[in-house]
């Protein structure tokens, strides 16, 4: 039996080759910093490096890991993986300005229990340095960073903070009451 492209005469053509960049997941679960391997675009491969980071996270608490620090894991890595597949903008990152102002917290004025809900460590005695949002959620500095590079909200409750195009409205309105008074 012939096809149906057979029986009409049509001419198949070659399938077109895409002509944007499709994430499969294996970039997501191997080191980003293969020697030779070439990426598209810096935010991709901040993307990238996130995402890896994320699943990194996601196989320590599967060795002894809670159902809903996993879950929260498993959703910020499918966002993730939309994101760099989506021609659509996502949140913007914080500015520069609020990851360098993050504040330093000392381990000894948290909770006795109180852990960083991304990579599970309690904070008390983490050997990292340990940060707070404006939320008030603590975090590891090297876990927050990451996140806040692609987005301008908290990872946990998603308030808002400020973004790079904010950082720099603020500093042209100063500038400009600085100049006209």
């Amino acid at each position: 039996m012939a096809s149906y492209f057979d029986e009409l005469n049509i001419a198949t053509t070659q399938p077109r080759q895409r002509s944007r960049y499709d994430v499969d997941l294996d970039d997501f679960m191997t080191p980003h910093n293969l020697a030779g391997v070439s990426r598209p675009a810096p935010q991709l491969d901040q993307l990238l490096q996130t995402a890896n980071l994320f699943n990194r996270f996601r196989e320590q608490m599967q060795q002894g890991g809670d159902h809903d620090q996993e879950q929260f894991l498993d959703n910020l890595v499918s966002q993730l993986l939309e994101e760099s597949q989506s021609n659509a903008k996502g949140p913007p990152p914080a500015s520069q300005r609020f990851i360098r102002l993050l504040p330093d917290i000392r381990p000894s004025e948290l909770d006795e229990d109180e852990t960083c809900i991304i990579c599970k460590d309690n904070l008390r005695s983490s050997a990292g340095r340990v940060t707070s949002m404006p939320c008030g959620h603590y975090f590891d500095r090297e876990c927050l960073v990451p996140w806040l590079e692609l987005h301008h909200t908290c990872p946990l409750c998603r308030r808002t903070v400020e973004s790079e195009q904010q950082a720099k409205e603020e500093e042209e309105e100063e500038a400009r009451n600085m100049m006209y008074g």
